[in-house]
């Protein structure tokens, strides 16, 4: 992991988020300095991504945060506009079956980025930096958010940064801490976090805070590639491999066998693997 090069982003930056489990990641974040960037929801309707304490920040509080985030560094980005999905379109990426903007025309996108847009610059917020809800949006999307003047978008599956329709990509393949390389984000959904992942975020960042950079659009446009057919390939291998890994988590079978395969050593492990493999083809593993 020498190589790798490391941003942090927070989705689902509301009044309504958990508070506790926000500030014991803000105090790992602050201890070790890092400035990630927050996904803001300028009019959140989807109740699903409140908090589990019940507790909210009052409008006055939540600006105050805001301020106080945004003074010390952190990165503000536009994260949708209501977060609630409205179709079953997977867009561009192909992460996920489901999209707030994906699937409906330009107009419509361009009208509700809009009134997102205008609702964060009431708040005092000026972004240029998106970051879609359910990682999912498509041509139109990009179109309408270019009219709009953002230059940026915090997804992307490969490992470098790349410029698509002059748009920025900033690389968030979602997979594993030590499974990432080259330069990647951390996306954490504070909410859902519990302490073991937090102690678990500290122990990484910890052993790798020399990797960890602040999200700066001119320093990451000079390392961007274009958009190319080698990016679409590698894109549509990464998500593969995602569609094969969530096929395992959800087979019994599978996962009772990795379960029983699994060894600090890899050399140790793909043997028990290779040795135990005519085994998977029996009903022994998992209930069936």
């Amino acid at each position: 992991m020498r190589s790798l090069k490391f941003l942090v982003r927070l989705d689902d930056i509301t009044p309504y988020m958990d508070r506790e489990r926000f500030d014991k990641v803000r105090s790992v974040l602050d201890k070790y300095g890092i400035c990630p960037m927050i996904g803001m929801v300028p009019d959140c309707r989807d109740k699903s991504i409140y908090g589990n304490d019940g507790s909210s920040y009052s409008d006055e509080e939540y600006r105050a945060l805001i301020n106080e985030l945004t003074s010390s560094g952190w990165i503000v980005a536009m994260h949708g506009t209501n977060h609630v999905y409205s179709t079953e379109d997977a867009g561009l990426l192909g992460i996920n079956p489901f999209s707030e903007f994906a699937g409906t025309s330009y107009e419509v996108q361009y009208t509700k980025l809009k009134q997102g847009r205008d609702i964060l610059h009431r708040l005092g917020i000026q972004t240029d930096l998106f970051m879609a809800p359910g990682h999912s949006f498509d041509e139109n999307t990009l179109k309408a958010l270019k009219d709009l003047g953002f230059r940026a978008i915090t997804d992307g599956l490969y490992h470098k940064p790349y410029l698509r329709e002059s748009i920025l990509f900033i690389p968030c393949t979602l997979v594993a801490y030590d499974k990432m390389h080259g330069l990647d984000t951390i996306c954490l959904h504070t909410n859902n976090m519990t302490d073991k992942d937090i102690s678990d975020l500290e122990k990484f960042i910890s052993r790798h805070k020399g990797a960890a950079i602040r999200y700066n659009e001119d320093d990451l446009r000079v390392a961007a590639v274009n958009y190319s057919e080698t990016v679409a390939m590698a894109e549509s291998a990464a998500l593969k491999m995602r569609s094969q890994k969530d096929r395992i988590a959800n087979s019994p079978k599978l996962g009772a066998f990795l379960a029983d395969t699994d060894h600090p050593n890899t050399v140790i492990k793909w043997l028990k693997r290779l040795a135990l493999s005519p085994v998977l083809l029996t009903r022994k593993y998992g209930k069936q």
